[in-house]
């Protein structure tokens, strides 16, 4: 059922980003997700999941800040090495290394990741984390790196 909801999720963020010029409502998103084999239930689990994540508060005054010169690096906790995959941190340290996210920032999406989370968070979860965590800060600002990460395509970071 969890990877279910993450694929919606997923599927609603690239309807989002898609769906700019020309934006879609709620309902047709729902026709939509039922029609491609989901039930309502699943899309309602998986629109409570994001609404959660985006409303959360952030720990502390946390601002997502645009390319930044000199990343530092953190130790994850035992406690955070159980519940976030190899992959997961990895993929943390990559975005963080790149200068995408503030320390702040970091702090969020883990902490966000860590509050909803019952099993390990793998790579895709905490991508969804990421991506509603940015998305809540300032959608226009930054929506080339949404869709870079969605894509896993790297090379377009710093065009």
């Amino acid at each position: 059922m969890r990877e279910r909801v993450l694929a919606i999720v997923n599927l609603i963020a690239q309807y989002v980003l898609g769906a700019e010029d020309n934006p879609i409502s709620e309902q047709e998103l729902m026709a939509e997700l039922i029609s491609v084999g989901f039930d309502a239930d699943e899309i309602n689990d998986a629109f409570s999941w994001m609404e959660t994540v985006a409303l959360q508060p952030p720990s502390g005054s946390t601002a997502i800040s645009p390319l930044l010169d000199h990343p530092t690096y953190r130790v994850f906790s035992s406690q955070e090495q159980q519940m976030l995959t190899t992959e997961a941190r990895g993929f943390l340290i990559k975005v963080r290394t790149m200068g995408l996210l503030s320390d702040e920032a970091q702090e969020e999406i883990i902490d966000r990741a860590l509050r909803s989370a019952e099993d390990p968070v793998n790579e895709q979860e905490i991508k969804l984390v990421t991506i509603l965590t940015l998305l809540s800060r300032s959608s226009s600002l930054w929506l080339r790196e949404i869709d870079c990460l969605l894509e896993n395509d790297w090379g377009r970071i710093y065009q």
